[in-house]
């Protein structure tokens, strides 16, 4: 795993050595990029000429063998998220006013990362695609918009999406959700399912917005978004064929018809 430029990452450089996109995954809450290891070659064979890197959230979880074991990367060090969460109820209040105002920390980090890696490419923003799953797609919505210049292509898969103030830019988006996602879920309803801490503290930090499929559809429309919305049937709170295909093809596809 390489760490460049403040964050940790798997690299999956394009065949030809000479890319002209970049493609930049974030993963969700108590994750780990070796869980994505197989999502490059899929998305360099829609789109050969794309570097994809895999980042690592910056904050260990200190995540139990049995836990890793049953992601299946039972031999990484930890499981990680993008930033640290609380049971205090003023950390709670922090958490969700960050994430109203779009400004949760840790995204110009990320920003930085990006403007770093695509210089180095020597590549400007019509060539990156952010990916984000679950907290990671809310993550790459306030990357996107908090960008001067507009991005080829943005996927939230399984994702929130909170209020989105004055964005900067505003490019093609994807939403996908599973018809059968009970963390966050398509349509207001109560699922009595244990929960993990993040969950307890996300759902007290916003309780009063709805993260639901339709809403957040709504609000990247409202914000100016080009949105484009898709449910998938019989998926949970996870990526599978179906859903993955549909994203790598609006990827590829706004990357092969930009200006």
């Amino acid at each position: 795993m390489k760490n460049e430029d403040g964050f940790h990452f798997l690299e999956y450089p394009a065949a030809s050595g000479k890319p002209d996109a970049l493609v930049i995954f974030l993963h969700g809450y108590g994750n780990h990029p070796e869980m994505f290891k197989d999502f490059p070659a899929h998305i360099q064979e829609a789109y050969p000429n794309a570097d994809v890197l895999l980042v690592r959230g910056p904050v260990p979880l200190n995540a139990s063998q049995a836990h890793k074991d049953e992601f299946g990367v039972g031999h990484v060090d930890d499981l990680y998220s993008w930033y640290k969460t609380s049971k205090k109820a003023g950390d709670g209040l922090e958490l969700a006013l960050s994430h109203l105002f779009n400004r949760v920390p840790v995204v110009d980090d990320l920003n930085a990362f990006a403007d770093a890696q695509l210089e180095k490419r020597g590549l400007k923003d019509d060539g990156l695609v952010l990916y984000g799953f679950s907290l990671g797609g809310a993550m790459v919505v306030q990357m996107a918009t908090h960008r001067d210049e507009k991005c080829a292509a943005v996927v939230a898969h399984s994702s929130p999406v909170f209020p989105i103030i004055k964005p900067k830019s505003k490019p093609d988006t994807m939403l996908l959700m599973g018809d059968g996602d009970d963390y966050f879920y398509t349509t207001p309803r109560k699922i009595e399912k244990p929960q993990t801490r993040f969950k307890k503290v996300f759902d007290r930090a916003v309780s009063g917005i709805s993260v639901h499929f339709n809403s957040s559809v709504r609000r990247l429309k409202r914000a100016g978004l080009p949105t484009t919305g898709v449910l998938v049937k019989n998926l949970g709170h996870n990526i599978n064929a179906e859903s993955f295909d549909t994203s790598v093809n609006f990827l590829a596809e706004r990357l092969k018809n930009r200006p």
